[in-house]
């Protein structure tokens, strides 16, 4: 997790399966977009999720299912793109490393690459990644509605970013841990997006 060791094909062969379903992705067109972030952006930025999430999501022909198979994640984090971990992430444990390089499944927030891809598929509207980059530009927004229990839901992730997009990080903090809190007497997966977004809308209120 920390300092230089190179692996060679014959040490990770033995950790590497084929993926069932046989899901493909355009690694070039990622290669390309992660050279140019490494180039141009400084270390630790955290605008580099932004400069990324949409070209990774683009690049990656996977379904949902596939998504929430942890070993693609480390694939792509500890065997494609460790220099990547590494640029965006700065070395503050253990722990928190493993976390960026061997994270993933029902954690959203944790490994490097899945949070990106996850995130601008939960966004993302066909084509439009306007919600998507309007995110990636608020660190608040990310920490605060993709660390939450409800960061899965389709309909309540875009009721939320649309009605937080103008707030402030104080209001964002206390919607989204009021929503989260109204959600243990609420079916989360029964409230359409505009029922959601009516909640919301009524926390907001009482929260500025």
């Amino acid at each position: 997790m920390k300092g230089e060791v190179t692996l060679t094909d014959e040490q990770l062969n033995e950790y590497v399966e084929p993926m069932p379903g046989r899901p493909t992705a355009d690694l070039d067109r990622i290669d390309s977009a992660v050279k140019q972030v490494l180039e141009e952006y400084p270390e630790y930025d955290t605008a580099i999720d932004g400069a990324l999430a949409e070209e990774i999501h683009r690049g990656l022909d996977i379904t949902r299912r596939t998504a929430g198979d942890p070993g693609l994640w480390h694939w792509l984090a500890v065997v494609r793109y460790p220099d990547l971990v590494r640029h965006r992430w700065e070395y503050r444990s253990e722990e928190a490393m493993r976390e960026k390089f061997l994270g993933a499944g029902s954690d959203l927030y944790s490994n490097a690459i899945h949070r990106l891809w996850w995130i601008a598929e939960l966004t993302s509207r066909g084509d439009d990644y306007s919600t998507t980059d309007a995110v990636f530009a608020n660190q608040t927004m990310v920490n605060k509605v993709f660390d939450r229990w409800f960061a899965r839901y389709q309909p309540a992730v875009r009721a939320m970013c649309d009605e937080l997009a103008d707030e402030p990080s104080r209001v964002i903090d206390e919607t989204t841990r009021r929503f989260n809190h109204a959600l243990t007497n609420v079916q989360l997966e029964g409230l359409s997006e505009n029922e959601a977004r009516e909640m919301i809308r009524q926390i907001v209120a009482e929260s500025q």
